[in-house]
């Protein structure tokens, strides 16, 4: 028996300004509010590439119903399965759980609103949120304060009111901003502006995805890199010499680790 395709539900119900929402219903922000959420939830911190993932609108409220792929349910599975408990905030993707406080956060400005998330095919149960639950974080804070350095190109700086730097970093490519002062940009003696640089910043960083949110520059640190191609040259001959008499370098080493 061929075993049916994981998919989640994500339902919004209940009424606005006395009309009960329907697909027929949903006011046209609300709707590209809703429906970007639970892109949201879905793709998390990851980014998850969701072009694969089909979506169809059905009646009961306002319900979007969500064909997962294995991939998908590899990364959601596991969040979904810890928001059984209402004190799990802290330890899910921070993506996720903002997600869940914004539509909890909702409800409470409207005790007729309900969202609800109804997984089918896996071993994670359905939940709601309405303005009597209490989701939130336990026990395990996500967020820790940090020092970190980060090398990459600016890509920006300067601001009318606050000021920062935008840098796109050389291991990811992702363009982080970085808060500042003005007058600690003004008194930079290098130009900085799209060349390389090494900085020290406190951030928050999540436990569990490593993400950093909350960027703030500590110093501009010195970083040339540079190497002495005549001493590298010299290195090079003299690796020559020592190795004149061994006619065949990667047999010997072979030899040397018994024939592997």
């Amino acid at each position: 028996m061929k075993r049916k395709v994981p998919q989640i539900e994500f339902v919004l119900r209940g009424r606005v300004d006395g009309v009960e929402i329907t697909p027929a219903t949903i006011g046209l922000s609300r709707f590209n509010e809703f429906n970007q959420q639970v892109a949201t939830f879905i793709a998390g911190s990851e980014g998850l590439k969701l072009d694969d993932v089909h979506v169809s609108v059905g009646e009961g409220s306002y319900k979007l119903t969500v064909l997962l792929t294995p991939l998908v349910v590899a990364a959601l599975e596991p969040d979904l399965l810890t928001l059984q408990r209402p004190d799990s905030l802290g330890e899910i993707d921070p993506k996720r759980a903002e997600v869940v406080a914004k539509w909890q956060a909702r409800t409470k400005g409207n005790a007729e609103l309900r969202y609800a998330v109804r997984p089918h095919g896996m071993d994670a149960r359905a939940f709601e949120l309405s303005n009597s639950t209490d989701y939130r974080v336990g026990d395990i804070v996500p967020w820790v304060k940090v020092e970190k350095y980060l090398f990459g190109t600016v890509m920006d700086m300067g601001g009318v009111q606050k000021a920062n730097v935008h840098i796109r970093l050389d291991d990811s490519g992702q363009i982080v901003r970085v808060g500042t002062n003005q007058g600690y940009l003004k008194d930079q003696k290098k130009n900085r502006l799209y060349r390389k640089v090494l900085v020290r910043v406190e951030a928050d960083q999540h436990f569990r995805t490593r993400e950093l949110r909350n960027l703030r520059l500590l110093s501009f640190e010195d970083y040339e890199p540079r190497y002495d191609a005549a001493a590298l040259d010299r290195f090079a001959e003299a690796g020559r010499r020592a190795w004149a008499d061994v006619p065949d370098a990667a047999e010997w080493v072979r030899q040397l680790r018994g024939g592997v």
